[in-house]
């Protein structure tokens, strides 16, 4: 098979060295149009196609024709016409023997036509845009390679992943809410508590102004949504406020849970029990009880 004497020299430019280092000027060009850069090269790809699809179709419709028809074909003259041969740049049927080879499969005799035009175009296309891949994404470093863009990409769907999760304690009331015993969110709890509560229950939950936490007697019910409901909502008859306002969600959980496993921590001064006794059924983790003990 010949080459045409362009794309022997496409090969001799290629298999240089590539140059080491572009030109600041280079860099900024391919970052400011890069977009139009991909869109231009997508559309001469489309080109190609519609291209290689008008040929594969002119040359069925041809041998269709000659199958077809008993009389010599006279070649109409015309627009496409010109077009296919140039396109094609193939050998007349009448000269084929010009380029008949010895080769024989099976009565098939294999002809020496020059690669069309077309192909080669196609094929000079691909080079250019490989060029051009190589420059953008490994010499000008301007486009960003898989692993760089994984990398961000995650984070990003982390972040996302995040805030979901964040919105689905904005969605915890009283119920929804369950108990949380991981030792994180019971010293969250423990904090909000002191900050929040002590200053009418005590430090450590023994009672003052406000009832005692600690023993099994509950004046508004000892369970999680009951804790949660009373926490949220206050007991303003009492002189308890609501929290709603100034907690989060998943702040009333946390601290809510805290105050559910306070009970049994036997706390020094102690106020007298107040409610009815409440008998809860099931462990909670030794380590997420040590977070809720004095001094722990």
């Amino acid at each position: 098979m010949n080459y045409s004497k362009p794309t022997l020299i496409l090969f001799a430019l290629l298999g240089g060295p590539m140059m080491a280092h572009a030109q600041e000027t280079a860099s900024d060009f391919y970052t400011q149009y890069q977009v139009e850069i991909v869109l231009t090269v997508g559309a001469l790809v489309v080109v190609v196609a519609l291209l290689a699809l008008f040929t594969s179709l002119y040359a069925l419709s041809a041998i269709m024709g000659v199958k077809n028809q008993s009389a010599p074909i006279v070649e109409a003259e015309g627009f496409w016409s010109r077009l296919w041969h140039k396109l094609n740049n193939a050998v007349p049927l009448e000269e084929e023997a010009t380029v008949m080879t010895d080769h024989s499969y099976d009565g098939i005799r294999e002809l020496d036509n020059k690669l069309p035009p077309w192909w080669l175009y196609g094929f000079y296309l691909t080079i250019i845009i490989s060029v051009a891949y190589i420059l953008h994404f490994h010499v000008l470093g301007t486009g960003a390679l898989q692993d760089e863009e994984y990398y961000p990409e995650m984070e990003a769907a982390n972040a996302e992943v995040e805030m979901y999760l964040a919105s689905l304690d904005n969605l915890i009331d009283e119920s929804s809410v369950t108990l949380l015993v991981d030792p994180e969110d019971i010293a969250t709890g423990k904090s909000l508590f002191v900050s929040k509560c002590a200053a009418c229950h005590g430090q450590a939950g023994e009672g003052g102004v406000g009832p005692n936490l600690t023993d099994q007697y509950w004046i508004h019910g000892g369970d999680m949504k009951a804790i949660f409901k009373t926490i949220k909502y206050g007991v303003p008859d009492k002189g308890m406020i609501s929290w709603q306002a100034q907690l989060s969600p998943k702040e009333l959980q946390q601290i809510s849970s805290f105050v559910y496993i306070m009970e049994g921590t036997d706390p020094p001064n102690a106020k007298e029990p107040q409610g009815e006794l409440f008998e809860r059924e099931g462990n909670i983790p030794q380590d997420t009880v040590e977070v809720a003990t004095v001094g722990s």
